[in-house]
């Protein structure tokens, strides 16, 4: 059966210089999908016996039982496997190069170098996970712009890709991943250059103060782009009123939302190191006032948060790179990438002691509880993993959303049309129906029973390419062998 819908590819299946592309399938004629179980996250249904006509980059009908009649490019019978829309990755850093410490005029700087060759590894990864959109919360804008224009023309093969350029955030951040602009004029000139690129979003970082906060969303909003957030220094009850439009990350860490009392012993505990990342939890006061204003707030105005809860789980664990790269795993990533993360999950948590991952630890209950009630106040709320782009995390993300309380089929529908809505996507892909992309991920198995099966995949339709999961995994091979 594998062999059947198996396309003809142009070219050999190299690490990197010859990414698997499949057959010109933009003709006349439609390509008829048959035998599947339809999975409709919305609905919350399960359809059997499926058939999907697709042509071009867009699905022109669907149905169950025996399909129409017709002249069909191509028919594949994909009994036993579950459709669900293609997946989203609304945190995906696709662009990004390793984590390091550079020398930049004289002084220690983390950069995220970006690098074709890592961007078109993960590329295909994220695919090869069924990840067919992807929401890139910062980067160079001008790697980003080269992605978009490599995909674009056939070039890559990867995920659709909406971008947020340089981040800006004070020293000792720097290289072209971030930038740090101090006058007006500045701020000006960054906003317009990102736009100018393509970019969609303006990432805003935790250090800023209220102050450049609020000249940051003003000039992304001059300039077209959406202000979003990863905030510390500045609450996110202060950014929503400033008028954000997204905020990053289930480390709402200010000490402006913590009740009287909590904030000065926090404030009192906290150190120039991570620990505060499981300390506020400690603090925080989940039905006080101030919580409770907050989930207002977020619902009423319909700011989107994306939490990214396996950077809380990775970032509070002895051994994050057995949970981020494991073995079984780590040829999926680019060496470098991993190098790059082992060595900053290493540096990241030097100064731990066996108290600090038992206290965090027991903090990831109450971070689990705070997701939960945003999604029960109304929140919108997207899925993503802070990774390069999906990959074998992105399973993993569902799953930590589940253990917040949310439903399976409300995850998949947050990994799907929810992520899609939030990007402004809503009408085009996340959805298996007509005049809809064909975005599509068949699974093996039904992950509505369990999650961690949103990774077992057999083939992704990206905009009307059909891919075996062993194609889009080729590049891996060398790197798997030399585990």
């Amino acid at each position: 059966m594998k062999k059947s819908l198996l396309l003809a590819t142009v070219g050999a299946i190299s690490l990197l210089t010859s990414p698997v592309v499949a057959a010109d399938l933009h003709d006349d004629a439609p390509i008829l999908l048959t035998g599947f179980t339809r999975l409709d996250p919305v609905a919350q249904t399960r359809t059997d016996n499926s058939y999907l006509i697709m042509q071009g980059e867009v699905i022109i009908e669907m149905g169950e039982g025996a399909p129409p009649a017709g002249e069909y490019a191509s028919t594949h019978d994909l009994s036993g496997l579950y459709a669900l829309p293609g997946f989203i990755d609304a945190h995906g850093h696709i662009v990004a190069g390793p984590h390091a410490i550079d020398v930049i005029d004289d002084r220690p700087t983390v950069t995220i170098e970006s690098d074709p060759e890592i961007t078109q590894y993960h590329a295909l990864t994220a695919l090869a996970f069924g990840v067919t959109t992807v929401r890139n919360p910062g980067g160079d804008p001008a790697a980003g712009a080269d992605y978009d224009q490599r995909i674009a023309s056939g070039e890559w093969i990867g995920p659709e890709t909406l971008h947020a350029g340089a981040v800006v955030q004070p020293p000792p951040f720097g290289g072209n991943a971030f930038v740090y602009p101090t006058s007006e004029e500045e701020w000006q000139a960054e906003a317009a250059r990102q736009a100018e690129l393509g970019m969609t979003y303006f990432k805003l970082y935790q250090s800023l103060t209220e102050e450049e906060l609020a000249t940051g969303i003003r000039v992304a909003h001059e300039h077209g782009m959406q202000a979003i957030a990863h905030l510390d220094a500045v609450s996110w009850q202060a950014a929503a009123e400033l008028g954000i439009d997204g905020l990053l990350h289930a480390l709402p860490t200010s000490a402006d939302l913590l009740e009287p009392g909590a904030r000065e012993a926090y404030l009192a505990a906290r150190g120039p190191d991570a620990r505060f990342t499981y300390q506020w939890f400690e603090y925080v006061d989940l039905e006080g006032p101030l919580i409770q204003q907050l989930a207002t707030t977020l619902s009423e105005r319909q700011i989107e948060v994306d939490l990214t809860l396996l950077v809380n789980v990775l970032g509070y664990d002895r051994d994050p790179g057995s949970i981020g790269f494991p073995e079984s795993d780590r040829h999926y990533y680019h060496p470098a990438t991993v190098a790059g993360a082992l060595n900053f999950f290493a540096l990241s948590g030097a100064s731990w002691s066996d108290e600090d991952y038992v206290r965090a630890e027991a903090a990831l209950a109450r971070v689990l509880e705070f997701a939960y009630r945003l999604y029960e106040a109304d929140v919108p709320l997207m899925i993503g993993t802070d990774g390069n782009g999906g990959g074998p995390l992105y399973a993993e993300e569902l799953k930590l959303h589940e253990e917040a309380g949310i439903p399976p089929w409300e995850v998949l529908r947050l990994a799907t049309s929810g992520n899609a809505q939030g990007m402004g996507l809503g009408d085009v892909t996340g959805q298996l129906a007509a005049g809809y992309e064909a975005d599509i991920v068949f699974l093996n198995a039904d992950p509505t029973l369990d999650l961690s099966r949103a990774r077992d995949v057999a083939y992704v339709v990206n905009n009307g390419a059909v891919y075996t999961f062993e194609e889009l995994t080729a590049h891996t091979l060398p790197n798997r062998q030399s585990n």
